[in-house]
């Protein structure tokens, strides 16, 4: 018998409740610097941008179940600060799978969108992943390896948050925002290699990949990670 879910609909849900365990997925994550004013605009409120002006673009191949086996994912990964504390947020994501943006959207406030299946593509120690959606190319990412990788030096870690936009269907009604706090368990790195990175922005579609102005590429590194998506923690809530 199927229990009450937490998404529509809730009498026959289409995947069950968290925590959802990421199965050894796999990632070509590329730094770069990025243009300030476009960081500070894309920076939801009350989150604060870091210090630098660093970005990381990811391709990666996930498992993550009760909701996807498989399928492809592409993001921006943005370090920031709230009253002290440091994690990373993500202005831009898009996935492959219906049930993955779902899980992503509606549960975390990840600004999800779909995009085509996709892969990590090898040759020798050469590495290159790109975002296409309905078969236009928006982003590339490529790296050449040339170390293992150390560990400290990742750009993200097992703290996120996001600001979760619930929109009124009313216009008398105002919008629902909520400040989440996710602090990933068993976060485990099962391989980390590091190299020189590239990254291209191409047609951004609806997004704003190109106002990003990649410049500088301050580091490269592909690896397979593991961890658990627990419930997120609200830490605050208003209306706007």
């Amino acid at each position: 018998m199927t229990t009450r879910g937490k998404l529509m609909p809730v009498w026959s849900p289409p995947f069950g409740p968290a925590p959802y365990p990421m199965l050894s997925a796999e990632l070509l994550l590329v730094e770069f610097e990025a243009d300030p004013d476009e960081i500070r605009r894309i920076t939801p409120e009350p989150l604060q941008p870091a210090q630098h002006n660093r970005l990381s673009a990811f391709v990666g191949r996930c498992s993550q179940l009760t909701h996807s086996l498989s399928y492809h994912e592409v993001a921006i990964v943005q370090p920031v600060e709230f009253e002290g504390r440091q994690a990373v947020t993500v202005p831009y994501i898009w996935t492959s799978t219906d049930t993955a943006l779902l899980a992503g959207r509606e549960l975390y406030g990840m600004p999800k969108m779909m995009c085509d299946e996709g892969t990590i593509h090898k040759s020798g120690n050469e590495l290159t992943g790109t975002l296409h959606r309905s078969g236009t190319l928006m982003m590339e990412l490529s790296m050449v390896i040339d170390q293992e990788g150390d560990p400290a030096a990742l750009p993200f870690g097992p703290e996120f948050t996001f600001v979760r936009h619930l929109p009124s269907p009313d216009p008398d009604w105002p919008d629902i925002k909520q400040l989440l706090w996710i602090s990933l368990q068993e976060f485990e790195i099962e391989f980390c290699w590091q190299g020189r990175g590239h990254v291209q922005m191409h047609h951004p579609l609806s997004s704003g990949l190109t106002a990003l102005k990649p410049t500088t590429i301050t580091g490269a590194w592909y690896g397979q990670f593991s961890w658990i998506l627990p419930s997120a923690k609200i830490l605050r809530e208003w209306e706007q």
